[in-house]
């Protein structure tokens, strides 16, 4: 059995290579500078005596939008608290939140727990209308300068009561200003007209970060995780790094496997961790472009498999089915051929039978997953066309999965 008392040569502070912004948030984004400007001029007119701008922050996930606001908002706060300026900021997480009802559920219980501190329940058994009397009643309390932020607000999907309500409010003591943070581009698009005018006052796009912005946002990790890792240089970017536990390829091959599939910051940090995990397993002296290579791969299983386990009963039977042929080399299969396959499964499990089109439609499925492959082909002139089914994963990969 492994030993835990294994020293490390490599690790100093290793959750700082964990995406989890709970465990490890920076202090800075300076390659957000431009959207943080927007961001900036958005809540400056309080500095003045007014009412910040509503903000509508939208891009993918990974990209800085919930730590922008953050830093911008506790910046905001600190001039605030020096100038003795009323200003509360009330951050609600929407996640789970799937209609406005629960969505105001969560915002009585944060904006209580603002005013009276954390251990706060959610109301239960009000109608709408009555909960946001609540929310204003709570607001109201709160007076002064109020920023309310709905991150991930694209839960409520196209239910925007909440928001409509929001945006509308008039208060005798308080001044309230919206900022609504989505992953998702199409929701300002799905909003009410009226709601849309309201929340969109400014509108602040955080696009995906580019393989230099994922290398720079990496070699300060770096700098803070690893041993014998620092910046010979004034300014904090990548090229001026210098490690003796990380090969100069590491960093780019992480930023640049990254950047070609989503932009996604968290992602490329969760890559570094796990290839600094496989160094550490090894007990090696350095981490290694290998490591970064072994850890895409581990990766990708982990999260294919998880996405089998998570189909339902007819889509992996259908899978099963495919797999069958596969194991057989028939495959490309015809889909003829896999639903006589299928039908034989169902009956030794005991299951009904979906039709012919309705077991197509879960292969389809199982293609726009990238489970399966599809190929479409010609009969003949005038015979029409053909579909044909493969495994795009490995098989062994596959029958894990199952088996799972």
């Amino acid at each position: 059995m492994e030993s835990f008392e294994a020293p490390t040569t490599i690790v100093d502070d290793i959750d700082v290579l964990k995406p989890d912004p709970q465990t490890y948030r920076p202090t800075e984004l300076p390659e957000r500078e431009d959207e943080l400007s927007e961001l900036h001029m958005a809540l400056r007119p309080v500095t003045m005596g007014g009412t910040p701008h509503n903000c509508l922050i939208y891009g993918p996930t990974g990209q800085g939008k919930t730590v922008g606001v953050e830093l911008k908002t506790a910046q905001l706060e600190n001039w605030a608290e020096e100038n003795d300026v009323d200003l509360t900021t009330v951050h609600v997480r929407c996640k789970g939140c799937d209609s406005s009802y629960h969505v105001l559920r969560q915002l009585v219980k944060d904006i209580r727990e603002v005013r009276r501190g954390p251990g706060e329940d959610k109301p239960m058994g009000y109608q709408r209308k009555t909960l946001v009397e609540m929310v204003l009643e709570e607001l109201e309390k709160i007076g002064g300068t109020i920023i309310l932020v709905l991150d991930e607000v694209d839960a409520i999907g196209d239910d925007d009561y909440v928001l409509y309500e929001l945006s509308r409010a008039e208060f005798e003591h308080a001044k309230l200003s919206l900022i609504g943070i989505t992953n998702d581009l199409q929701f300002r698009s799905n909003l009410d007209a009226d709601v849309r005018s309201t929340l969109g006052e400014r509108e602040i796009h955080f696009s995906p970060y580019t393989a230099g912005d994922l290398q720079n946002i990496l070699a300060r990790r770096t700098v803070e995780a690893l041993n014998e890792t620092y910046f010979d240089g004034d300014e904090e970017v990548y090229q001026n790094l210098d490690s003796d536990v990380l090969t100069n390829e590491v960093i780019p091959l992480t930023a640049a496997l990254s950047a070609q599939d989503t932009g996604d910051a968290r992602q490329a940090i969760r890559l570094l961790r796990y290839a600094c995990d496989l160094a550490l397993e090894e007990e090696a002296d350095q981490i290694v472009e290998e490591h970064v290579r072994s850890a895409k791969s581990r990766i990708e299983t982990q999260a294919t498999k998880q996405g089998i386990v998570s189909e339902t009963i007819q889509r992996k039977v259908a899978l099963i089915a495919v797999a069958n042929a596969a194991s057989e080399d028939e495959t490309p299969a015809g889909t003829t051929d896999l639903y006589r396959r299928y039908c034989r499964i169902c009956n030794q499990i005991d299951l009904e039978k979906n039709s012919q089109n309705t077991f197509r439609e879960k292969l389809n499925d199982l293609a726009h997953s990238n489970i399966l492959v599809k190929n479409r082909h010609g009969r003949g002139r005038g015979k029409g066309m053909t579909n044909t089914y493969d495994l795009s994963i490995n098989l062994d990969l596959a029958i894990e999965g199952l088996e799972e």
